[in-house]
Parts: structure tokens; sequence; C-alpha cells
């Protein structure tokens, strides 16, 4: 897309235009390139879609429902691509519009008041080349699928197309009646119309990502699961995969009872589990998250990823990240939320093999020592999907849990999400939490964690002092990427006796002498693995 198209109207006009964004930027720090346009927001989408077996060309509807912010709008843009555009309505009246290089752009035809409803209307048709996937499945039925993430929604339907803006949605498709439609939300209808074709209706009431808006229509295997607390839960498959489905989610109704208790209430209306035919292995798509076909055709089928998608209606779609440079708070909580949940089926030892697994990855990603988690100058969204984000995001969630406690650590995590529910957040906002939780100051570890490249490649070195009853232990920090500033612990093994303490360790080098009844077999240090680490010597 290209953000630096020219605004269709007069060119000073345009100008200070972009002064305000500019100063809108300046003012809330955001950090990516996706250009904000602070005197609108999206609350809602009304999509309706028509389908066919005949070509795969589709026709759609789209009104959009957006509140003024500031006095003084008289109009916007939408990203929208790949489509022929027929009509824009503004409040019902037709209105001129300059359309390309991914932009729909119009006047509102008068300047709008703060707080004021727009209504706007856009006719179209056309075959999306990315965002809605059509064509085959595995077994050579036909289906379509949205694969709306990262920035793929405005090939399909009209919008705001970042995480910044989220809104409700109403979905509407008409489809030939051997297939079913899945969307989020809730079931409004289902209407036969007597002419081969079905309409089916969704709707979402609660406000959402556009990347998480999503429509799944195929011949489905719809398996109705006992309600989870009062939520409805179904999954959908190809009929040939029903077994391996009903073997994949057998887990759903714990994962989402095991989250709920832990962080708070389910923000949706039920959770539909979809095998489908995207490009990726899973899509957490609000209430309605798709599953690659090709998970289903393992030997045996596994359970994965399907608690890092569940965990993803709290963290990612209920709590959004504002500034896709802070992506972290979508996949690290994903990552370790999944992690604890395999806690709780396996005990200490599975989060301990979780965590080491997510080690390996860092370890294997050639850029995880040169880049931070946090990287403006990272500006392909796709390759944002790295360990960084999903791996070292869930290593610092499990470092802050060390360095805090688990009782406060978990209020956080509940607080959290109580007060940015179906919001959008920064990182600084979820330290500000933490902050008021555990009462200490945090902005140091998140400055290293999130802004630092690399972690601490500790080398310990340690000498017994017959004479003076004394163990002496150096600690050095080798790593180039800068110093870390962590309290570790420091095990003292006596046999099967083990002694921890901890020290503040911030300097390159760190030497501390300890009085000791007796001569410790071995010295550790961070014995229980609480610091993502490298680590060398003669422990």
């Amino acid at each position: 897309m290209d953000f630096d198209a020219l605004w269709y109207i007069c060119r000073a006009m345009h100008l200070l235009r972009a002064a305000i964004i500019l100063l809108w930027l300046a003012v809330c720090g955001w950090a990516d390139s996706y250009v904000r346009q602070p005197l609108v927001d999206v609350i809602h989408y009304d999509i309706s879609l028509e389908l066919t077996d005949a070509s795969d060309s589709i026709s759609g509807t789209t009104r959009v429902h957006v509140r003024i912010r500031e006095d003084g709008a008289s109009g916007m843009w939408l990203d929208f691509s790949d489509m022929e555009v027929h009509r824009l309505l503004v409040e019902g009246a037709e209105r001129r519009f300059t359309y390309g290089d991914g932009r729909l752009s119009f006047e509102f035809g008068k300047t709008c008041s703060r707080g004021e409803i727009v209504v706007l209307e856009v006719h179209y048709h056309g075959k999306p080349r990315r965002g809605l996937l059509i064509g085959n499945n595995s077994h050579g039925r036909r289906v379509f699928f949205s694969h709306s993430w990262p920035d793929r929604a405005h090939h399909w339907f009209p919008s705001i197309d970042h995480p910044s803006d989220k809104a409700t949605a109403d979905i509407s498709v008409t489809a030939p009646e051997k297939y079913d439609t899945v969307s989020n939300g809730r079931l409004v209808e289902t209407v036969s119309l007597q002419d081969g074709r079905r309409l089916t209706r969704w709707s979402e009431s609660v406000a959402i990502p556009v990347y998480c808006i999503a429509i799944g229509v195929a011949e489905f295997s719809i398996a109705h699961q006992p309600e989870t607390e009062g939520m409805p839960v179904a999954w959908y498959s190809y009929p040939q995969d029903a077994g391996a489905a009903a073997a994949k989610f057998g887990r759903t109704a714990s994962a989402i009872s095991y989250f709920r208790n832990l962080i708070g209430p389910y923000p949706y209306e039920k959770l539909a589990q979809v095998e489908s035919n995207i490009e990726i292995a899973a899509m957490e798509n609000a209430s309605a998250i798709f599953y690659n076909e090709l998970l289903f055709h393992e030997t045996p089928v596994s359970g994965y990823p399907v608690p890092h998608e569940i965990a993803h209606q709290w963290f990612g779609n209920s709590i959004t990240e504002a500034d896709w440079d802070h992506l972290w708070l979508s996949e690290g909580f994903a990552s370790y939320f999944e992690a604890l949940f395999y806690e709780y089926l396996g005990g200490p030892e599975a989060l301990k093999q979780a965590m080491a697994r997510y080690k390996e990855n860092l370890l294997r990603y050639e850029l995880a020592r040169a880049a931070p988690i946090v990287d403006p100058g990272l500006t392909d969204l796709i390759k944002k999907l790295s360990p960084l984000n999903y791996d070292k995001g869930a290593w610092v969630l499990h470092m802050l849990r060390g360095l805090i406690g688990d009782e406060k650590f978990f209020e956080g995590i509940r607080r959290y999400y109580r007060t940015f529910k179906n919001g959008t957040v920064l990182s600084d906002d979820f330290r500000e939490i933490m902050e008021s939780v555990s009462g200490t100051s945090l902005s140091a570890f998140f400055k290293q964690w999130l802004y630092q490249a690399g972690w601490p490649d500790y080398s310990l070195v340690w000498r017994w002092d017959e004479a003076a009853r004394e163990a002496e232990i150096t600690v050095r920090q080798t790593q180039s990427t800068g110093l870390f500033d962590m309290p570790v612990e420091v095990a003292l093994l006596y046999g099967t006796r083990r002694e921890i303490l901890r020290f503040r360790i911030s300097s390159p080098t760190h030497t501390f002498r300890l009085p000791l009844a007796a001569k410790p077999s071995s010295v550790e240090i961070d014995p229980d693995g609480w610091i993502l680490k490298s680590q060398s010597g003669n422990n």
C-alpha cells in the first residue's frame, strides 16, 4: 500500500490534515508506519457478500458506521483493493470518490461535529487477490475462507485495516445452499432463498480487530458440544476429517475453563473451532478459530496449536496491540499462556519443557541476538511473526512472574484484562498495570527485555577457600548487546541439600564471597530456569 498517496482534494487541505496526523502521532507515540486518521473511528461494519460456484468473483455491500472524534471532520479514506467499486453513499446520498493505491477516498458532503455518527455504504464486486481464499480443499471440494492477518481484510471489504481501530460486525453471506457459513459472534439466522441459495447472518456485538473478522464457507460436518459454562462451543470440519477434529479439539472446554478462571470471563458469544485451507497453521479469529487442514491429517492427531489460539481470544483479540511493533502483547501472551495450560495439565516440568522449547527456538533464530522485541525498523509485518514476538515475548512474561511472584503476577494479569478488555494497548499500558500491582518500578526490566537485543550470557566460576571457609563466586556477563540488570538466584549444593541465595547482577563482573560451614559440591546459577540466558563455567 502506498501511504504517500495524495489526498484527492486541494493541497492546502491535505497539508492541514497531515499536520493533524503528525501531531496525533507525536502525542500518542505510535511507532509503526500505518497512517492514522485521528478524526474518525469506525465502530461497526455491516458486511454482506454473495458467493457463487460459477466464478471466484464476489459481490459485496459494506456499510461502515464512523464516529467523529473531533469537530471539523469533512472526509476520510478506507483501505480497499482489488475490487471494482460501483457506488459509494454517505448518509444515503451518492458521493464522488477516488480509488487507487489501496485507498478509497471521499468527502462527507458536510463538516461533522465530535460524537456524530456517519454511515457509509460501498457497493463492489471482483476477485480478491488475497484476504479471501477461494478454491478446493484437500478433498477436492470447493471452499471459501478469509485470512485477513495482518492487513489483508481490505482485499475483501473496505475497512480501516489496522488493529488500532476495532469495531463490532454483522456478516451476511449468500452462497449455494449446500454450504454452511461460520463467522464471528452469534448466529442470527439461516434462510433458504428458494433459488438454490442460502443466506446466513452472524453478528459480533463485541469490538474486535479487523484482522479477526472472518468467514468460512464449506460443506461442513458440525459437532455441537455441551455448553461450557453457558457458552456454545462447536467445531466445523470437513466430513472426511470429523474424527480427527474430535481428537484435536477434545480439550477445548478444558482450555476455556482454565483461561477463564486464570484471566477473566471469556470475551465472546461462542467459540467455533474450524478446519480450513488458510495458509498458516491457525488463525485466532475472534470466536471462530481457523486451523489448516493439514493439521487434521497427522498421525496421531495432536492438540497443537489449540491452547495457543484459544488464549488469543483474551490476548490479541480482546486486548489488542494498538501498534504492530507491540505484537508481543498478542503472540508472546498466547505462547506463555499456552505453556501455562500445559503446566496445568502436566505440572511444573511441563512448563519447564515448554520454556526450553521457546529458548531453543530463539537460539536457532539468527536475528534473536541482534534485534529487540519492539523493533520499529522492521516494517515487514509478516517478518514480525518471529521467535522474538512469540518465544522471547513468552520469556518476558515468565521472567516477570519470577521477579514479582505468582500472586502479584496473576493478579496483575487479571487487572490488565479487566482494565483493557475489548480495547487496545501498548507495552507501557501493561507495564503500568504490573507496577501498580507489584508496588515496584519495572521500567528497567521492560526497557532491557523489550527494547534491547539478546539476553545475558553468564559465565560462572567459583573456588573454595579452605583457610577462610569461604566460597568465592564470580559471575560475568559476556554478551555484546549491552548489560542486563537482573536478580539472579545461585544454588549451592551439598549432596542432596540445596541452599538458594539471590544476588543482583548488573555489572560486567560481579564477585562475592560467602562464609559457609562446608564446601559445596557445586554452584549453579538460576537453577530453576527463571531467566532467559546462556551460560558457561564450572558449575
